[in-house]
């Protein structure tokens, strides 16, 4: 908002990120003095960017996933092993002897080998 000749803006955002986490410590560490890191830091992208200041511009915001494809992998795994768990608990079978089916094994290495969709 542009009131008295100036521009008054308010940010928030999250620390879930690593990006998140840098950018707000980063301001902290500022105090009084973001304003002109702002300014400095979007001239110089709208610089390397003019398409953005065209009335025509559409802009998308994207933000893709804080999880590798490894941590992705062992939550998964992870998730998997304690409905194993579960079963051998409830008495359905003895899991530890029991071979797993082929078609368990088959279903869990494609959702682990399509785990790319999401990064």
């Amino acid at each position: 908002m542009k009131k008295n000749g100036k521009y008054r803006f308010s940010l928030q955002f999250g620390s879930e990120s690593d990006e998140e986490y840098r950018a707000g410590e980063f301001l902290e560490y500022l105090g009084n003095k973001k304003s002109a890191v702002i300014v400095a830091a979007l001239n110089e992208y709208l610089v390397s960017h003019p398409e953005l200041q065209s009335p025509y511009c559409k802009i998308e915001v994207k933000v893709g996933s804080n999880l590798s494809q490894e941590k992705m992998e062992q939550i998964i795994r992870a998730i998997v092993d304690e409905k194993m768990a579960s079963l051998q608990l409830s008495g359905t079978s003895d899991l530890r002897t029991a071979p797993v089916p082929e078609a368990l094994e088959q279903d869990v290495a494609t959702m682990l080998d399509n785990l790319d969709l999401f990064g």
